[in-house]
């Protein structure tokens, strides 16, 4: 049954196309490469910007700042596929998204054949390139996990939340083990032996069995699922709400007659609607703020001549700019209202 399953679970499309100079190319504990792809959301005098990165592009526009989903993606799909949706979540939802492929697919087709052990180290591997790369802190990170990806997304919110309560959290400490900010659900399942028959209990070789894992998160989770998915039935969703702890329970999106693979145009100011009702109410005020200050001009003048006076420096040496990078965390709503305006 086993190798059923795999083979029904791991479908992989046809690669599909994306602009190389824009992936991130990740290695996994598995030493395995992966690619992942990098949206950025900025707002700016009334102006919105919302585009894919290159990696240097990436480490320059501030991307600790604000929230960032990491989004895994469902069977039969890779970056090249998803890319559109992930724009319009990017914008709607105006977060930052950072994308990967699971090993096996798209344009890691030959780190293939997929499995739950790579997808649980893919997922990881893209989490520690925000966290230890780009230095976004882990309240700033909202899993987002479609389907088959809501497999590794449930494994690695349990995971950040197993680690907070094994390890002292330091202020400041940008290695701090904390949960995630938050974990989003799309038409997840209950585990895929489930999918196929419900046994009522968990059985050996069963592969992402989320209704394990829910119970040990940490993160204000909501779940989305349509009543007229033909996939994972939608009494899935019903069944994990149940197994999170009440106080990381978010209102669930249940929408009528959506069914699996598609979010209908008409569905989805509703949709974008809930997740921005979800974002505001159980992640942005968590949401750690980090300020870069500038030394003004007139600062640095005032300390070229008092180090002129003092003998420190000649007159005809010009001072240069200074930078100081001050962390203030901050969890208030005014902040993150300026972030996305900046």
């Amino acid at each position: 049954m086993g190798d059923t399953i795999s083979t029904l679970l791991f479908q992989p499309p046809n690669p599909s196309k994306l602009k190389e100079h824009k992936i991130v190319w990740l290695k996994t504990r598995r030493n395995k490469r992966v690619p992942g792809f990098y949206i950025s959301y900025r707002r700016q005098g009334g102006v919105e910007s919302c585009r894919s990165l290159t990696a240097d592009e990436i480490r320059d526009s501030r991307p600790e700042e604000g929230i960032t989903l990491l989004y895994s993606h469902a069977n039969a799909e890779d970056l090249g596929s998803i890319y559109p949706w992930c724009k319009f979540l990017s914008k709607m939802l105006q977060v930052n998204l950072f994308a990967y492929d699971y090993a096996g697919y798209g344009m890691a087709a030959d780190e293939g054949p997929p499995s739950e052990e790579d997808c649980y180290a893919d997922i990881e591997a893209a989490y520690d390139y925000l966290r230890h790369s780009l230095r976004v802190p882990a309240q700033n990170i909202v899993l987002y996990g479609r389907s088959l990806g809501s497999g590794p997304s449930c494994y690695l919110a349990t995971k950040t939340a197993l680690e907070s309560q094994s390890k002292p959290v330091k202020a400041h400490d940008d290695e701090a083990h904390e949960p995630v900010g938050g974990l989003i659900l799309h038409a997840p399942f209950l585990s895929v032996y489930r999918v196929v028959i419900d046994p009522g209990c968990t059985l050996p070789g069963d592969k992402f069995v989320n209704i394990d894992l829910l119970p040990m998160i940490r993160s204000p989770t909501i779940l989305i699922h349509g009543t007229s998915d033909q996939i994972v039935p939608f009494y899935h969703s019903e069944r994990l709400f149940e197994a999170i702890p009440k106080d990381y329970q978010a209102r669930p999106l249940y929408i009528e007659g959506m069914s699996h693979n598609n979010v209908h145009a008409q569905v989805r100011p509703m949709f974008v609607d809930r997740l921005t009702d979800f974002l505001r109410d159980h992640v942005w005020p968590h949401v750690v703020i980090r300020r870069r200050h500038v030394v003004s001009s007139s600062m640095v003048r005032k300390r070229f001549f008092k180090a002129v006076e003092t003998g420190q420096v000649g007159n005809d040496e010009v001072p240069e700019c200074e930078e100081v990078s001050d962390f203030d965390e901050e969890s208030v709503e005014e902040n993150r209202v300026a972030l996305v305006q900046q």
